[in-house]
């Protein structure tokens, strides 16, 4: 696999991009989701990841292919911190954004608001102007392509964390079924597991399946799930830890996994991406959060029984920090793959961008 070129998908100043994800609409159009923030560097001297400005948009790639449109689309616009935007496609061509989102209240409001407890576990401090506290799982439903959109408040699940997260892509079984990926804690008292949502109505209702990666020795958190079916059916977990790769698999359609394992010799500190390729074979994408800062892939077998023998292709090495990654690809029609990530310009900016390979 060739690099054939990089494209700026966007970029404004005073503007904090991030967590782009790729879809193609049932229409033909492609489109990138990402959340939009102030760029709060210059006025408190670093980045955060929560911001009361915080908004999931997208942007539709243009008819020539050589760049996206500068004008943005909303997803939601409320009063809550909206992250990391994923879209999902469904067969009949109905959208589902995911989101996870993060509540605000005035300083000194969190622990009367939320409870001491929980505050004291999962909230935090923003700028010492904000409380802030997770806001759980929600969603947005289209069925015209992303003209308009059914918001649908906090998911609430029993058997999952009420302030838990979501990143990853959902996966459409053949029957039509919607596997969702989450990530949280259940009490105060242990670390982040991995699991599955499940839901039997194209999203309009949703249930728990199963847990894919759990420690209850309480040393380990599974973070920020991705999960790839493979051509012969099996469903493969791929999780952010603080130390390596890991991966599950499971091939009764999401409710049992197997043990983790480790993956050699691969490291990455962003979640991982996996998209199925014209030819079979499986691009991993993930970012690179230590010198030299930037982004990789491997070319791995269409099962995923191999990633370590996968080649590794460095498509970007000069970033200037590691506030980076999140990377999402997809394969347009004449066969280009476009990987798309996040990253710090030479002017500290971030922005969305994307290497083209062939």
């Amino acid at each position: 696999m060739q690099i054939i070129g990089k494209m700026t998908i966007y970029e404004s100043s005073n503007v904090y991009a991030s967590f782009p994800n790729l879809a193609r609409l049932n229409n033909g159009k492609i489109i990138c989701a990402f959340r939009r923030a102030k760029d709060r560097q210059k006025q408190y001297g670093r980045v955060t990841h929560i911001d009361p400005t915080a908004r999931d948009v997208y942007t539709i790639l243009r008819k020539d292919g050589k760049g996206f449109q500068k004008q943005l689309h909303t997803i939601i616009n409320d009063s809550m911190s909206e992250q990391d935007p994923c879209v999902n496609v469904l067969r009949d061509g109905r959208l589902i954004a995911t989101y996870f989102r993060w509540d605000l209240a005035p300083i000194g409001e969190g622990a009367k608001r939320w409870g001491k407890a929980k505050y004291k576990e999962f909230g935090r401090t923003l700028w010492d102007k904000y409380d802030c506290f997770p806001g759980g799982i929600a969603y947005s439903v289209s069925d015209d392509n992303g003209q308009t959109w059914a918001h649908h408040p906090r998911l609430r699940v029993k058997e999952m964390a009420d302030t838990g997260g979501v990143r990853g892509n959902m996966v459409e079984l053949p029957n039509g079924d919607l596997l969702m990926p989450f990530y949280g804690s259940n009490t105060i008292k242990e670390l982040d597991r991995s699991g599955l949502l499940i839901s039997h109505d194209r999203g309009d209702s949703w249930h728990y399946l199963s847990t894919m990666a759990f420690d209850p020795e309480c040393k380990k958190n599974y973070l920020e799930p991705n999960i790839y079916r493979t051509e012969k059916g099996k469903i493969v977990g791929l999780f952010r830890t603080q130390t390596n790769l890991k991966e599950k698999f499971l091939e009764d359609d999401g409710k049992t996994f197997g043990p983790v394992r480790e993956i050699e010799n691969l490291w990455g500190s962003s979640p991982f991406h996996a998209l199925r390729l014209q030819d079979g074979r499986v691009l991993l994408s993930y970012g690179y959060r230590r010198k030299p800062y930037g982004i990789r892939i491997r070319i791995c077998d269409p099962e995923l029984e191999h990633i370590e023998d996968g080649e590794e292709i460095i498509l970007v090495d000069d970033a200037p920090n590691g506030d980076l990654g999140y990377p999402h690809s997809i394969q347009l029609d004449d066969g280009t793959v476009m990987v798309s990530y996040y990253i710090s310009g030479e002017n500290g900016v971030r922005r969305i961008e994307a290497t083209l390979l062939r």
